[in-house]
């Protein structure tokens, strides 16, 4: 936090918004991939219900595969409520299980210690399931140091209310937003020396003022001007620009010390004259 008097850095903004941005987009497939575990906490429900039979295997064998497949449509639900990267590891953690618990039991038939037939189709899911979880958890752990310093609720909140605002602000209306109708169409906001845009996907592109390029190209008559967009060195194609984001963009460099070029008035055609002869 800083005091009233303390200017804000920048630099630490962009940081934040950034480290924040990508901590989402973490959060957003662990929702996503709770689908998958509600789906199969289901699967494993049906094979405890249809291979484990009370009256040939032992009870404790029954409650192992039933708490486990209740683990995981748990997991998946919280995912699915609460993501967080924690999540991640939560899902290693009962694939792991149910994996190794799949193969122990094949060993336990091939042994005869307890009655049943090996089904080598499961002997190889539960490799593939202890595999899978094995690199779930890896990813957790690349997860906890990319993330070490991990933003904090209040900052996920607030970073999810100027997602909202950016995505529904209004050049006409709001003198730091802009509208850039590229492939694909971006939404921004001109806060201080930082611009974030967002798409349609909620992508998000956070920079600094100098990283943004706009040139204005005037086609002359009722035709709408152009705009020739660059971020970050990347070019995106020419789109209809509209007169309130030019005068906000102009404004904003500016008000960075950055004067930027004029429009340029696109040459007319001049029309060829029936009457010249070669």
């Amino acid at each position: 936090m800083h005091d009233d008097d303390e200017p804000i850095d920048p630099h630490e903004v962009r940081y934040i918004l950034r480290r924040v941005a990508a901590y989402r987009e973490v959060c957003e497939r662990v929702r996503k991939g709770s689908t998958g575990a509600l789906i199969f906490g289901a699967i494993m429900l049906a094979i405890w219900y249809f291979l484990v039979d009370p009256k040939q295997e032992f009870k404790w064998m029954s409650i192992i595969y039933l708490s486990l497949a209740c683990l995981e449509f748990g997991s998946g639900l919280l995912n699915r409520i609460v993501p967080s990267a924690e999540g991640v590891l939560l899902a290693a953690l009962v694939l792991l299980s149910f994996g190794g618990w799949t193969v122990a039991r094949q060993v336990l038939y091939w042994q005869q210690i307890i009655p049943g037939r090996v089904e080598p189709i499961f002997a190889v899911l539960g490799v593939m399931w202890l595999v899978q979880g094995f690199r779930q958890a890896q990813g957790y752990l690349q997860l906890r140091k990319e993330f070490a310093d991990r933003p904090t609720r209040a900052q996920i909140r607030w970073f999810a209310d100027l997602l909202r605002e950016v995505k529904f602000s209004d050049p006409k209306l709001d003198a730091q937003s802009v509208f850039f109708d590229t492939q694909p169409a971006l939404t921004g906001k001109l806060l201080g020396d930082t611009a974030f845009f967002v798409d349609q996907a909620d992508e998000t592109i956070i920079v600094s003022r100098r990283e943004v390029d706009l040139e204005r190209e005037e086609s002359g008559g009722d035709r709408p001007a152009r705009g020739y967009l660059s971020i970050s060195g990347i070019n995106f194609r020419p789109f209809q620009l509209g007169t309130k984001t030019w005068e906000n963009y102009v404004a904003w460099k500016r008000e960075g010390g950055q004067e930027p070029p004029p429009p340029v008035v696109k040459p007319t055609r001049r029309p060829r004259d029936d009457d010249e002869q070669e």
